[in-house]
């Protein structure tokens, strides 16, 4: 009985410091999450020399654009994990068809997402800051794509 006893307090003990543990990883990972969004708020900012009034105006609009693309994604995810998993000779030409229909549709609905947004930037901020948006956001991924690569490859890190 006492062992048991030993084996219980154990067990808490070990419940509660894992419960802690993924409670700060969680927070860790939303800080980080956090500090990822302001440094490209910071960034677009910057190189759109966005105002008060027009970041104000702007960041809500391309929020609710990114939400729009992500449950885009979200809803098309499962065709891409089946592609993924499988070799295209695993499937019937028909899964096959249905799935790069399925494909091109999602391209033209984010194409129709896309536009859909452009048209309320430009109500938004001027032209020339919304040119600048587009600019950034290429130099953006690049320097996103850079940042990845170095963290899959530490050695190669420019110091």
């Amino acid at each position: 009985m006492k062992k048991f006893n030993e084996i219980k307090k154990l067990s808490i003990l070990l419940i509660i410091f894992l419960s802690s543990t993924f409670i700060l990883a969680q927070n860790d990972l939303n800080q980080k999450k956090e500090n990822r969004e302001a440094l490209k708020i910071a960034f677009f900012t910057s190189k759109m020399n966005l105002n008060t009034e027009e970041s104000r105006v702007f960041w809500p609009v391309l929020n609710e654009m990114e939400n729009e693309l992500k449950n885009l994604k979200d809803k098309n995810a499962h065709g891409r994990m089946i592609l993924k998993d499988k070799k295209i000779e695993d499937f019937s030409d028909e899964e096959l068809e249905k799935m790069m229909d399925a494909k091109i549709q999602m391209g033209k609905e984010k194409v129709d997402i896309l536009v859909k947004y452009h048209e309320k930037f430009k109500e938004v901020i001027p032209i020339q800051k919304l040119a600048k948006y587009y600019q950034a956001g290429k130099e953006f991924k690049k320097i996103q794509l850079e940042r990845k690569k170095q963290h899959n490859n530490p050695g190669e890190r420019k110091r």
